[in-house]
């Protein structure tokens, strides 16, 4: 599998979804009174326990956008969650 073969792996995976769209939700809520580090570490082992084989290692979390970076081939991603035309869109970048 290549690089972006493992990413889109990531991207497209039912559960990652769902866990970011839920835990945005939460975040949207509940942000002022929890630790956006637990946001990452769910979020990572999220991807970690549907997508092993995309080899991913965890690099940080964001607050604006919400979401996380991560790395898969020495290369770093991030996937953040956005709103666009009213629905939440899963969106991912190469991060320099």
């Amino acid at each position: 599998m290549n690089t972006i073969e493992k990413v889109n792996s990531v991207i497209t995976n039912k559960n990652v979804q769902n866990a970011f769209y839920n835990l945005y939700d939460r975040w949207e809520d509940e942000g002022r009174y929890e630790d956006i580090n637990d946001y990452g570490k769910a979020l990572f082992g999220c991807i970690n326990k549907n997508c092993p084989n995309a080899g991913a290692t965890y690099v940080g979390v964001t607050k604006k956008p919400f979401g996380i970076k991560f790395g898969v081939d020495d290369k770093c991603f991030h996937l953040y969650v956005k709103v666009s035309g009213g629905y939440l869109v899963l969106s991912c970048k190469l991060y320099k």
